[in-house]
């Protein structure tokens, strides 16, 4: 058996947090959808191929990786579910992801 612990963290929604949770994931989904369109899903080889197309976005370089790693893990994922035969759903961000910014 295996124990989680958690704790609340408390922050103020400052607006600096908020707009970069929302352009992380924006870097996020749009690295999806270039993913699922040239069919790439290792980290290795996304970020030789597009790596400098994440630039127009405006933060720090450590969080495209991060982006591109996520999106990557994602995509993975559901290859993996495709061959088992699962159901997919869509590997798209819909909420702010802010538990890798905190």
């Amino acid at each position: 058996m295996y124990t989680v612990k958690s704790i609340k963290q408390p922050h103020h929604p400052d607006t600096k947090l908020v707009s970069m949770m929302y352009t992380f994931k924006e870097m996020v989904n749009y690295c999806i959808r270039i993913g699922l369109e040239n069919n790439v899903s290792t980290l290795k080889r996304f970020s030789s191929m597009f790596y400098r197309e994440l630039g127009k976005y405006d933060i720090q370089s450590y969080y495209k990786l991060t982006a591109m790693s996520q999106a990557c893990g994602r995509l993975a994922q559901m290859k993996k579910d495709i061959k088992k035969g699962k159901m997919v759903r869509s590997p798209i961000c819909e909420k702010t992801v802010s538990s890798i910014m905190l």
